[in-house]
């Protein structure tokens, strides 16, 4: 009996080690290898809990056992590309101003610290360009020593008849935003509230008409239309998947204390990943 149970025993552990290099080679999951004092050892561990051990291993390619690179919390993109609307309160000194065609366009640097899965925080250094196109195709914007004037244009060229086709003012700025902001788990729905803050880079206005023959004129006043030099106001974005919105609400005045309409612009878009 007890020699029975002994070549019975023997012949388990001679076969034990063909099993375990099958289960490896279909089921495992995780390979570790140790070594202490010149000795070494291999751990496998397998979907179902189970584990393997394989002593004195000989001429092991360590380089298939390397740790996987550590993820980073910080990551960077360099172009981030922003395109939407502006618009302006009416009713505050100011000619309504059509949405269609008072394009906003952002280029941004940005840079994401992930402290967690849960919460980002963003910043970006960038471009924006603002458009305010007058739904009033007549307006004409002059800058005067006293201010900026809103006016028909047959009144500023003198002309007795004639059709506005296009009449806008611009400006340009370069900004700062922080942006922190919440994910759910998988990252697909996120929701955050910042801020941000510019200094002007230029402006001008466009003027664009036709006189009594038909023919297309243009005019174009190259100044800073008294725009504010610097801006600040507050944002939000909210994003599903790879699609983002946001918006900007300035906080103080589009135009010089004194030398324009008292009014704050708003603009929101689409976001655009161009990496």
């Amino acid at each position: 009996m007890n020699s029975r149970y002994i070549t019975t025993l023997s012949l388990l552990f001679l076969t034990l080690p063909i099993f375990a290099q099958e289960k490896t080679a279909m089921q495992g999951e995780k390979t570790k290898v140790y070594t202490l004092f010149g000795k070494s050892w291999q751990v496998t561990k397998f979907s179902d809990g189970t584990k393997t051990y394989e002593w004195d291993i000989e001429n092991i390619d360590y380089s298939n056992y390397q740790s996987p690179p550590k993820s980073s919390k910080f990551s960077y993109n360099f172009l981030e590309s922003e395109v939407g609307i502006n618009i302006w309160p009416s009713n505050q000194g100011a000619p309504a101003v059509k949405p269609w065609g008072s394009w906003y366009v952002g280029l941004n640097s940005t840079g994401t610290w992930k402290p967690s899965k849960n919460f980002h925080l963003k910043s970006s250094l960038g471009v924006s360009w603002h458009n305010f196109k007058f739904e009033d195709r007549d307006i004409i914007a002059h800058k005067t020593p006293e201010g900026l004037e809103f006016r028909d244009f047959r009144d500023d060229t003198g002309l007795p008849i004639g059709t506005g086709t296009k009449s806008k003012i611009s400006a340009s700025f370069v900004n700062m935003t922080l942006m922190p902001s919440v994910l759910t788990n998988d990252g697909n729905f996120r929701f955050g509230v910042g801020g941000y803050a510019g200094m002007r880079l230029g402006g001008r206005g466009k003027f664009v008409y036709e006189d009594a023959d038909g023919e297309k004129n243009k005019q174009y006043e190259k100044s800073n239309m008294y725009f504010e030099n610097f801006r600040y106001g507050l944002r939000s974005e909210i994003g599903v998947g790879d699609f983002t919105l946001f918006f900007n609400k300035d906080l103080n005045n589009l135009f010089q204390t004194g030398k324009g309409p008292e009014l704050k612009a708003m603009s929101f878009g689409i976001i655009f990943d161009v990496n």
